[in-house]
């Protein structure tokens, strides 16, 4: 039985981190969700969020933007759309990013291009909202 995670993180793009650790949390679609070693085989929808590790005994972040987790055996893949660790977060323009989208959101401002309908404009800035405050959280973590 062994005691280390091989854990996975990759986007379309790069690799983010390929790293043995202790345990992993990661954002499922309802709710977080815990893995240790000689965890059940599972396959599960990720939202935006934040998966924390235990590395050495020291807990480390990375915000994840949607994706998918697979866990088999002691190993965790993590396909995820964006992942950003916390030295890549520009915690100011993460800021900057939330106060926009929140005066959109609670300006009542109706007018819209031609091609985007009031409830799509809503979800994309809603879905700003959150990237920039998942962002903030993990850069803490610096």
């Amino acid at each position: 039985m062994s005691d280390k995670l091989s854990l996975e993180v990759v986007t379309p793009f790069r690799t983010v981190l390929i790293e043995d650790v202790e345990s992993v949390t990661l954002p499922g679609i309802e709710g977080e969700l815990g893995i240790l070693p000689e965890h059940v085989p599972l396959l599960t929808t990720l939202d935006a969020g934040i998966i924390s590790y235990l590395s050495s005994g020291n807990t480390q972040a990375i915000a994840v933007h949607w994706g998918y987790a697979q866990v088999e055996g002691n190993v965790v893949r993590v396909l995820a759309e964006l992942a950003e660790t916390a030295e890549e977060i520009d915690l100011q323009r993460a800021q900057e990013a939330e106060k926009k989208a929140k005066e959109i959101l609670y300006s009542g401002d109706t007018s819209t291009p031609e091609w985007e309908d009031e409830k799509s404009r809503q979800k994309i800035y809603e879905n700003k909202l959150r990237r920039s405050v998942v962002r903030q959280a993990v850069a803490k973590f610096q």
